[in-house]
């Protein structure tokens, strides 16, 4: 269509690109990115708001190429707005009874109903309703384990506690954590006495027996981006809570909250989910209980905080491009991004879902069976296609960490491929790479078959998943940034990343990011391409495994770790498929949470030091410790200002860079 000496690029259409000797338009390369504090972050806000933006942003974004994806590449295929989910492979195993559908149909199951079944494909919960015994087992490894939903089932059903003990155990917790030096900051919105109602109410049913379900007085979070009532909705900010009242819960947290699970409250996240450390000084920034001095990852930050403590079995998050994803790996827990169509939240629909993070994968599992489908007009779904499939779950969800029974002589992943671009595992910091290729041995081991692929085109994805998470952002919060006093009210991280990122894009740019995923989508799916490396419909592989977080640790600067914790994160992003993290590793897409729970449970115990404690106040006595059983002092990162300082502040390429 266009000559090749001239500026555009064509590329040829996804099922023609071949197998071997492609050449790549814009080879995926580092970002770059300006660190920018003080005086220096200053005098970017002040040019922000000029008129001298315009030049100034124009070079940071030609300097990594994003207009030049958006603007001189033909790309072939026709622009998508929705991840197109219609059609997608059944979750295996149905045929043969190793899954179990909960509902159908027009999806008859209230929560109270999708709770129960979902449970009672649990040996835990069985066993826990037959032996009657209060303790939680005892972990049958060096690392210490959580306590779980059926540990709290086994405690209520038993009497060895009470909800309303819990309750007690989790407020003195929570105090206990804000007392700490520098104060861990879990939540945002934290109300006590809303807490021990609930609770008291959950302890008069369990006495009753008239408990809603199994899941009545297990404690969960939600993450203060999703409404939740009865408290506001702040999204990290100083002003969202006073712009609008939520009206109802979103539906998924509408359906734990009818199945009785105890609310604790709204988390910290990163200021309107726009970053991926969690860094909020407006609300105050969650700290890893791991290690205080270091970030939760984010923008979920406060969820998977919680989780890791020890304060509750499961919480919610949302990921747009990382969200829940990265503060998963960073905390230790498993984060689960879900397929597009199973939980849409009001914000960045086309790239954004709602998930659990949970402490074990069974648990991430049971929230998630909760909350997907939820809120969706029967006989549909917003997109205005078919219905998303019922929830599938294993029919004896949590059997066979011991590795033995199941099919193939203890092989539970028998006849399942997950693909692998090692070129991944490469880039990650050794010690990541090693836990990761441990994990990966561990899953062969039981089975599972691995796969080398090839991703092509990935600068093209990362600049098209930039820029509309980047447009979609700005568009919710061009009225924020119109009035002044709001405006300086944000984050400097978020209002340079809007103004910088987000002023420099156009409705065009938008279109062809909606191309380049439509490409990959195309891509994916039909044979005889380059990109068929990945066909899960071609049976080339149900899932594919990646160090989802490249860098942890100590000495890492925040730009390092944004630019590279999120290279392998976008390709979800954009094609809406599912996304399961422990650890350092991701499982994306197939069927990860019900074909690996048990080995994935394991493997996520090699990613973690072996020093990890038990952070588990609530079925235990005792505030909240630290790993390394010593509070920190003033003079190790004593607040959110030394952390923001100790870090740097992200004035360009936070969110959208990667």
């Amino acid at each position: 269509m266009f000559a090749r000496d001239t500026a555009v690029r064509t590329l040829p259409p996804a099922a023609e690109v071949p197998e071997e000797g492609y050449e790549e338009p814009f080879p995926l390369v580092a970002i770059e990115a300006p660190v920018l504090t003080g005086t220096a972050l200053r005098v970017m806000l002040a040019v922000a708001d000029s008129p001298l933006v315009g030049p100034v942003r124009s070079t940071l974004l030609r300097g990594n190429r994003i207009p030049q994806i958006l603007e001189e590449v033909f790309v072939p295929e026709r622009a998508s707005f929705q991840p197109n989910t219609v059609g997608w492979p059944t979750e295996r195993g149905l045929a043969d009874g190793r899954l179990v559908e909960l509902g159908g149909g027009e999806y008859e199951l209230a929560p109270v109903e999708l709770a129960a079944a979902a449970t009672a494909l649990s040996p835990s919960f069985a066993a826990a309703s037959s032996s009657g015994a209060g303790q939680a087992p005892a972990s049958t490894d060096a690392t210490p384990r959580r306590h779980t939903a059926a540990d709290f089932y086994r405690a209520y059903a038993s009497g060895a506690t009470t909800p309303a003990e819990v309750a007690e155990r989790i407020i003195a917790a929570v105090a206990a954590s804000e007392t700490q030096n520098p104060p861990m900051r879990f939540f945002i919105a934290f109300d006590p006495e809303r807490i021990r109602q609930l609770a008291a109410a959950s302890t008069a049913r369990w006495a009753a027996g008239t408990q809603l379900s199994p899941l009545d007085g297990v404690p969960f979070a939600v993450k203060d981006c999703v409404d939740a009532l009865p408290y506001p909705t702040t999204a990290g900010t100083a002003f969202m809570a006073g712009w609008r009242t939520p009206v109802r819960s979103l539906a998924g947290v509408q359906a734990l909250q009818d199945a009785g699970a105890l609310l604790l409250g709204k988390t910290t996240l990163h200021e309107i989910g726009l970053g991926t450390t969690g860094l909020n000084l407006v609300t105050g920034t969650a700290r890893n209980p791991h290690s205080p001095a270091h970030h939760t990852g984010g923008s979920s930050s406060g969820s998977a905080a919680v989780v890791a403590a020890g304060l509750c079995p499961f919480a919610l998050g949302t990921d747009g491009g990382g969200s829940m994803r990265v503060p998963a790996a960073c905390c230790g827990v498993v984060g689960l991004k879900p397929t597009h169509d199973r939980a849409v939240p009001p914000i960045d629909q086309t790239v954004a879902v709602t998930g659990p993070i949970g402490g074990t994968v069974q648990d991430t599992a049971l929230m998630y069976a909760l909350m997907a489908n939820t809120g969706h007009p029967p006989g549909g779904h917003p997109a205005g296609g078919m219905h998303p499939p019922a929830v599938a779950l294993p029919a004896a969800l949590g059997r066979g960490a011991s590795g033995g029974g199941g099919a193939a002589g203890g092989k539970l992943l028998a006849g399942l491929k997950a693909g692998i671009f090692w070129a991944w595992f490469d880039l990650a910091a050794a010690p990541v790479a090693e836990a990761c290729r441990a994990a990966v041995s561990l899953l062969e081991a039981r089975g599972l078959e691995v796969v080398s692929l090839e991703l092509p085109e990935l600068a093209l994805l990362r600049a098209a998943h930039s820029c509309t998470i980047i447009s979609e952002m700005k568009n919710n919060m061009n009225a924020a940034l119109q009035h002044g006093p709001t405006r300086r009210s944000m984050n400097a991280e978020t209002r340079a990343s809007l103004a910088m990122a987000g002023g420099g894009l156009e409705a065009s740019h938008y279109v062809q990011a909606q191309k380049i995923c439509m490409r990959k989508f195309v891509g994916i799916f039909l044979p005889n391409s380059a990109f068929v490396s990945m066909g899960f419909e071609h049976g080339i592989a149900n899932m594919y495994l990646i160090p989802l977080s490249m860098c942890l640790g100590s000495g890492i600067s925040v730009g390092t770790f944004i630019t590279k914790n999120l290279i392998p994160a976008t390709l979800s992003n954009l094609i809406g498929g599912v996304v399961f993290v422990g650890g350092a590793y991701a499982c994306s897409f197939g069927t990860p949470a019900h074909a690996v729970a048990d080995m994935w449970d394991a493997a996520l115990s090699t990613c973690l030091p072996s020093s990890r404690r038990q952070l588990t106040p609530s079925l235990s006595t005792g505030a909240l410790p630290s790993v390394n059983g010593r509070h920190h002092s003033r003079q190790e990162q004593s607040s959110d200002e030394s952390l923001h300082a100790a870090h740097g502040a992200i004035a360009n390429g936070s969110r959208y860079a990667v």
